[in-house]
């Protein structure tokens, strides 16, 4: 006598037997919920480095009206990674935009649709490496956008942009919004030691939760024999569990993207011209406590950047008159700093 089960047992056992075969079947998929899209993301598979890798499946990276990918890293596409790193960017950029209404986040490189090798990058091969510009305003508050990214110093000031500030309150808001998710694992914010102190200084200074502050003291490190990247942050994610052919570490490719071994600015590729001014909007933003004295003229002698006060009506940073920077992030990291607490 065959044994005698309930309706909901059978529905049950129905139900486990579809979705086990449905799971063996069908690609992995990360809830994406809070994306403006509201569409499930491919999580994807990143295999081998960050260095030496590529990537398989993935999503691309939506603009939004808190989110923008800054001109000059528009061409190519390079906008792809795994699904949990493009929910947290997403997330992020809303979580900014959200206290700070006005604020859209700069986006520069991810990786190509299938990973692999990227001109101007060390990394960025594998889908867990991208790249964030800083959130920048005027000395009145109001936000300021850019066709590329503009470098900071310690003070807050750009030299090569006469009236432009770092914007600590949205800068460290994006540094708590990474931390608090829970799509992806950051292991590294790679970016200049003035702009982390400046960063860790501020957040002390409003009464952040210790913890995040030694969290993220924890993650963000200048990288060693690469560019200072003090003018972007460079997030890089961990291997997901149970990936299959993900290495955490790079390989050192220090000299991979370098015409004879030197590191700086690199020229326009063959046929690429310097972007188009962003149309990214220009709102009232609510100014940061604070705000650094004006910034200084650009140095004397560089011949690149202009000289005196910026006159121009778009309050818009100068037309980058180089290419990508080379972004030579591949693994070691100068933990020489203290954390200021």
């Amino acid at each position: 006598m065959l044994p005698r089960y309930s309706v909901g047992a059978v529905v049950a056992l129905a139900a486990f037997a579809l979705t086990t075969h449905a799971d063996a079947t069908a690609p992995n998929y990360v809830r994406a919920g809070t994306l403006h899209t509201m569409r499930r993301i491919a999580e994807g598979r990143s295999v081998g480095s960050p260095t030496s890798g590529h990537l398989i499946g993935g999503a691309r990276l939506e603009d939004a009206p808190y989110l923008r990918i800054v001109p000059v890293y528009q061409p190519g596409d390079v906008r792809w990674g795994l699904g949990s790193l493009v929910i947290t960017l997403d997330d992020a950029a809303r979580a900014v935009h959200r206290q700070y209404p006005d604020a859209v986040m700069s986006v520069g490189h991810l990786s190509r649709q299938g990973g692999g090798d990227l001109d101007r990058h060390a990394s960025h091969e594998s889908g867990r490496d991208a790249d964030i510009g800083f959130y920048i305003r005027s000395q009145t508050g109001r936000p300021l956008y850019s066709d590329h990214f503009v470098p900071f110093k310690g003070d807050g000031t750009a030299p090569s942009w006469p009236g432009a500030f770092f914007d600590d309150a949205k800068n460290w808001a994006l540094v708590a919004a990474l931390l608090a998710d829970s799509h992806a694992r950051i292991t590294y914010i790679f970016v200049a030691t003035p702009i982390r102190a400046r960063l860790l200084a501020y957040a002390a200074r409003i009464g952040a939760p210790l913890g995040v502050r030694t969290r993220a003291a924890e993650l963000m490190a200048q990288p060693r024999g690469s560019l200072p990247h003090d003018d972007h942050f460079h997030v890089r994610i961990g291997c997901p569990v149970d990936s299959r052919g993900c290495i955490e570490l790079p390989a050192v490719a220090r000299s991979k993207h370098l015409a004879n071994g030197s590191i700086g600015h690199a020229p326009l590729a063959p046929g690429v011209s310097a972007a188009p001014r962003s149309t990214a909007p220009s709102t009232t933003a609510v100014p940061s406590p604070n705000p650094p004295a004006p910034a200084p003229d650009a140095p004397e002698g560089d011949s690149d950047e202009p000289k005196g006060p910026d006159t121009r009506s778009d309050d818009r940073a100068p037309a980058a008159a180089w290419g990508a920077p080379v972004d030579d992030v591949d693994g070691p990291v100068t933990r020489q700093h203290k954390t200021p607490f």
